[in-house]
């Protein structure tokens, strides 16, 4: 197939995964965004006033993030139960494509969520626009981490009761535990160096300093505090995810 014909793929992919039940069952979209807007809600319950808008930040993030549990359930759900994965490795469909087709379309459940959060923030803790740019291509590179985790990991199931707990498990602690809802402040000295052992601390840190917050928070090494370092990391992060979901997954049965 040409490029043109693979970009074709990659649409039809986003459409039928994407944008057809996402017009077919609005609720999904409430699904998104419940659960970071049941953190958020506790967070301004609970939390000093201060703190809400990490929360907002970390709702973003935290949508970005769970593309990624969708994406484990999605494509393990079609692979095993209705066997469409063997069609696209019979088809010419490479599988860059298949699996940008369903990134894509996990991004598409996103959008009204992430369009809440970003309303919310602009109450909060308005932005400018090139921050609002900032903060979406974090966003954005987030997603494409978290997606092409979640189809790697979605490859070595054999059994649908799988795929549940173990996709919550893996993205829940990735987004509640490491500093993504609340501030890297709040973590003692010594060991908030322990919070970037999680691939999801450093597009935390680059959205709050993005847009504003927790600049002045020490960490040792010094290094680890630099938005460069840290956009650097994700990027590789990134990267080496996409390059294991096309390389090392189990794209045919064994």
């Amino acid at each position: 197939m040409s490029f043109r014909s693979q970009l074709n793929a990659v649409w039809r992919i986003c459409y039928f995964n994407g944008l057809i039940p996402l017009g077919r069952q609005p609720l999904l979209t409430a699904a998104v965004f419940l659960t970071p807007f049941s953190f958020l809600f506790f967070l301004y319950v609970i939390a000093p006033p201060a703190l809400f808008p990490y929360g907002v930040v970390g709702g973003v993030l935290f949508t970005a993030l769970f593309t990624g549990n969708g994406m484990l359930n999605d494509c393990a759900y079609l692979r095993l139960e209705r066997q469409l994965q063997p069609i696209f490795v019979a088809s010419p469909v490479r599988p860059i494509a298949y699996v940008l087709g369903m990134a894509l379309s996990e991004l598409a459940f996103t959008i009204p969520a992430l369009g809440l959060f970003l309303g919310i923030l602009e109450l909060v803790h308005p932005l400018a626009a090139v921050t609002l740019a900032a903060l979406l291509g974090v966003a954005l590179i987030t997603w494409l981490m978290a997606t092409t985790l979640g189809f790697l990991i979605s490859t070595f199931f054999r059994q649908l009761r799988e795929i549940w707990p173990i996709g919550t498990l893996t993205f829940s602690t990735l987004a509640v535990l490491p500093p993504v809802f609340y501030p890297l402040g709040v973590i003692s000295g010594p060991y908030r160096w322990v919070a970037f052992l999680a691939p999801s601390t450093y597009p935390a840190q680059l959205a709050d300093k993005a847009v504003g917050l927790g600049g002045s928070t020490t960490i040792t090494p010094g290094y680890l505090g630099d938005p460069l370092v840290e956009l650097g990391v994700l990027g590789v992060i990134t990267v080496l995810f996409a390059l294991a979901s096309v390389t090392l997954a189990r794209w045919r049965e064994p």
